[in-house]
């Protein structure tokens, strides 16, 4: 091969010539170009969904944050239809940033080096922008952009949306006008995807304090999310663990929170260089429009993508089955005798793995896949199975007696592991969170005594107290506004070895 610099008028007469063959001399680019390469969607297997050509194919998110830009062909191209719930002067696509960062978790379809740079990359996006250019919202607009999706959603078909916001919660959870919008989401067939929050971190608690889910996240009709790191070791899960700052549970009416975690550390995504969430603070730029940051509202991302490829894998599904289902083929962080390397209220049922779920649905009759939520009704008051009692938290029936002699969830808060665990696996669910000894599900709960609107409001720094209620000891840490945020910059070691896999029951659970 020759390289030469010829005239115009010369390469006429050269490819005329017998044996000679006249090449441009293109520019070409790394792979990826100047994308950084993700690796979130590896870390929960839409990699291997993609292999099935199953990629979120014909389902619609509503992601309800500060809009999602119209700079990215990803975005544009795939956002079928805006609200704009603010009514604040001229129509913003996103001013703040929060909303296209997301969107683009979930749902980007930029190229790496690894695939996608988005879970489910093939889905349409409903823009539901509730937050200023601050990150910042009230219930006025939040509610009427959830009406909206209601009064929407068959048009647009929307089957899922995802709220990466947090609010304080002062009141029980069917109180609060924003869960009472998200239940009726719920029961007319859309999954709601909502952030634990990231209040683990408070100033007497170095990590995961307890009690510190968020709204909406505390509501049983929601799929709630908290956030684990791959420690940047991505292909080595034995050092991955449960992220500080992620919200735990239980919430205020003794239900298990989170219900699942996923990838919420050091998380790439887009957005517009000059947004101001980006000029915060809680982000990292790392090239072009391309920034990192933390939370659960990332990990709440993940998980609306990987809802996605089920319901591309089995479009049929109820709300209450997709939870189920990530729930019964999440893989919990245990010790090598079975116990929780952390508490059910830490990290649920354990870290989402789409490829299991996806299997357990695709090309299932819907009418054999279990619900969770068993005996709840979205709109009445319900208390969880758990109360705080002689310094431990326990699981109890509707008459306050325990459930589990040994108190095998008892955990009276804190943070500190000590190692030699992994995500590890044959624990049969049962139904993924059920104990058919008992007859207890993680997702169940009873009838509250009295009517929706039976309760006092408590202030930010009390506990509620009340007949079923709790004994006290674990304040709200508060303060938390809806932008939903607040980043990390990591910087939380990890020495251990230990592995991720299978499933869990309840009884087992003993940590």
């Amino acid at each position: 091969a020759v390289a030469a610099e010829l005239p115009a008028a010369s390469l006429a007469a050269l490819m005329a010539q017998a044996g000679v063959e006249v090449h441009r001399d293109l520019p070409v680019d790394a792979a990826g170009g100047n994308n950084p390469t993700v690796f979130f969607p590896q870390v929960v297997g839409a990699d291997q969904a993609w292999e099935q050509n199953i990629r979120g194919r014909g389902v619609v998110v509503a992601v309800v944050d500060s809009g999602i830009s119209d700079k990215f062909s990803w975005a544009e191209n795939n956002t079928i239809a805006r609200y704009d719930a603010l009514d604040n002067g001229p129509k913003r696509y996103d001013a703040y940033g929060h909303g296209t960062y997301l969107a683009g978790i979930i749902g980007s379809r930029r190229h790496d080096d690894n695939g996608y740079a988005g879970v489910a990359p093939r889905v349409k996006f409903v823009d539901v922008r509730v937050l200023d250019e601050s990150g910042s919202g009230n219930y006025t607009d939040i509610v009427e952009g959830l009406d909206w999706i209601l009064a929407n959603h068959e048009e647009y078909d929307i089957r899922i949306v995802n709220m990466s916001i947090v609010g304080l919660v002062d009141r029980p959870y069917f109180a609060n006008i924003i869960n009472q919008a998200v239940e009726r989401l719920w029961e007319a067939g859309i999954v709601v995807v909502a952030a634990a929050g990231n209040g683990g971190v408070t100033e007497s608690s170095d990590g995961n304090t307890p009690m510190t889910i968020s709204v909406p996240g505390n509501d049983p009709f929601v799929i709630t999310v908290g956030a684990f790191t791959d420690n940047f070791t991505p292909a080595d899960m034995s050092d991955d663990y449960v992220a500080p700052f992620s919200g735990a549970g239980p919430t205020e009416m003794g239900f298990v929170k989170p219900d699942v975690i996923a990838p919420g550390a050091h998380m790439i995504s887009q957005m517009r260089n000059n947004s101001p969430w980006a000029q915060s603070g809680s982000a990292e730029h790392i090239t072009g429009h391309w920034w990192q940051s933390a939370g659960t509202s990332a990990a709440t991302a993940v998980v609306t993508g990987v809802a996605a490829l089920i319901l591309d894998a089995n479009p049929d599904l109820t709300p209450d089955q997709v939870k189920y289902i990530l729930m019964a083929e999440a893989a919990p962080a245990v010790y090598e005798d079975g116990s929780l390397a952390w508490s059910i209220f830490q990290q649920g049922a354990g870290r989402v793995w789409a490829p299991s779920a996806i299997a357990a649905v695709d090309g299932v009759d819907v009418a054999t896949i279990p619900s969770a939520n068993a005996g709840l009704i979205a709109g009445e008051p319900f208390a969880g199975p758990v109360v705080f009692r002689d310094g431990e938290f326990h699981f109890v029936d509707e008459h306050g007696n325990d459930l589990l002699v040994d108190g095998g969830y008892g955990w009276a808060g804190g943070y500190g592991w000590a190692g030699g665990y992994g995500w590890a696996g044959g624990y049969g669910w049962a139904g993924g969170f059920f104990d058919e000894a008992t007859g207890t599900t993680w997702t169940g709960g009873y009838g509250w005594a009295g009517s929706v609107n039976d309760w006092q409001e408590w202030p930010a720094e009390q506990v509620w107290l009340s007949g079923y209620g709790w004994a006290g000891g674990y304040g709200w840490a508060g303060g938390y506004g809806w932008a939903g945020g607040y980043g990390w910059a990591g910087g939380y070691g990890w020495a251990g070895g230990y592995g991720w896999a299978g499933h869990l029951s309840l009884a087992q659970a003993n940590n």
